[in-house]
């Protein structure tokens, strides 16, 4: 059956159907870490080399003894400095500091730089925007993850979790924070809590996060305590889970919540972002003050930001806000 299954799988990746092959292929992995054929078409659905370099140290993790697994990185990984490729030999390129420096030299240098920076900038700006649909992952539940390009096993990362709206889905957080997560050092994980336009029940979206957490876990390296910012039925969704999980949260963006439970319940003061428009409903806007308010009488580092003219909505100020709310946390 699971040969049967990779067949499929494979037959998919070859037609170019990268996304799909891509969700079999996860299954028939989690059902078996040590398919290493598996693997290898897994690591095919990946774009980038950096991707496949992940795909492969984590099957290497489960396989330790896999020369295909590293043969793969040894192909994958770009050379040492000073190292030659095997059959080579090439003299190594020594640069010997100068004694003296003409000053239109060394400005020339600058001005030299200062076009390669600008170059380099346009080329960021004006790369094409990453296809959420290579990042998503439907087991153990629905979710989109990105790790950052720079990430390495050495050290725990932030976690930030993105938690959408009712109706939503985990893509609209995708969208609104992945830009974010190579500058600002995180790893993004934005889940699908099941759910309809009247909200989501609190335990099954505890569990999804949970679950997804979980599976994140088994491939990266991330800090005990997350990062959590929520819109609308998602932002309510937050405030349950820092209070089910109080050890688990590093800090709060609540964007445009609806609902506001009681500041009591929250065991430790941890750093709060609260946005709403005033042109949001007016019964919402009135429980955002009364809220913040009773942050601020408990001692709790909280920012209140009501947006002029703004309606149900996740404004770039606001987006700003989160992110230096993010970089408050990122010690803990």
């Amino acid at each position: 059956m699971e040969e049967d299954r990779l067949q499929q799988a494979i037959k998919l990746v070859q037609a170019g159907n990268l996304e799909i092959a891509r969700e079999q292929l996860e299954l028939i992995i989690k059902a078996d870490r040590n398919t290493i054929a598996a693997w290898h078409w897994y690591a095919q659905t990946w774009p980038k080399a950096s991707e496949k370099v992940r795909v492969w140290e984590t099957c290497l993790r489960y396989n330790p003894g896999s020369q295909l697994a590293q043969e793969a990185l040894r192909d994958l990984k770009p050379s040492s400095p000073g190292e030659t490729s095997p059959g080579t030999n090439l003299p190594a390129l020594v640069v010997k500091p100068q004694t003296h420096s003409s000053p239109w030299l060394v400005w020339a240098s600058i001005g030299l730089l200062a076009v390669v920076a600008v170059f380099a900038w346009m080329a960021v700006r004006n790369s094409p925007p990453k296809d959420p649909q290579q990042y998503k992952h439907v087991q153990p539940v629905e979710y989109y993850l990105y790790v950052p390009e720079n990430y390495s096993g050495d050290r725990d990362w932030p976690l930030f979790i993105g938690v959408h709206g009712a109706g939503g889905s985990g893509l609209e957080c995708w969208n609104l924070w992945q830009s974010y997560a190579d500058a600002e050092g995180f790893i993004l994980l934005c889940p699908s809590i099941p759910g309809d336009q009247t909200g989501f029940y609190q335990d099954v979206g505890e569990s999804t996060v949970w679950n997804a957490i979980g599976d994140v876990k088994k491939e990266y390296r991330v800090k005990s305590r997350i990062f959590l910012s929520g819109f609308s039925a998602g932002a309510f969704f937050i405030q349950g889970f820092t209070y089910h999980y109080p050890q688990s949260v590093s800090g709060l963006s609540i964007l445009s919540s609806g609902l506001y439970v009681n500041p009591n319940v929250f065991a430790e003061l941890i750093p709060i972002l609260v946005v709403i428009g005033d042109a949001d409903q007016a019964d919402a806007v009135q429980k955002s003050k009364m809220f913040v308010r009773d942050l601020q009488q408990y001692g709790f580092d909280v920012r209140y930001e009501l947006m002029p003219g703004v309606r149900h909505a996740v404004t770039g100020d606001g987006v700003s806000s989160t992110i230096n709310l993010f970089r408050k946390t990122i010690s803990k």
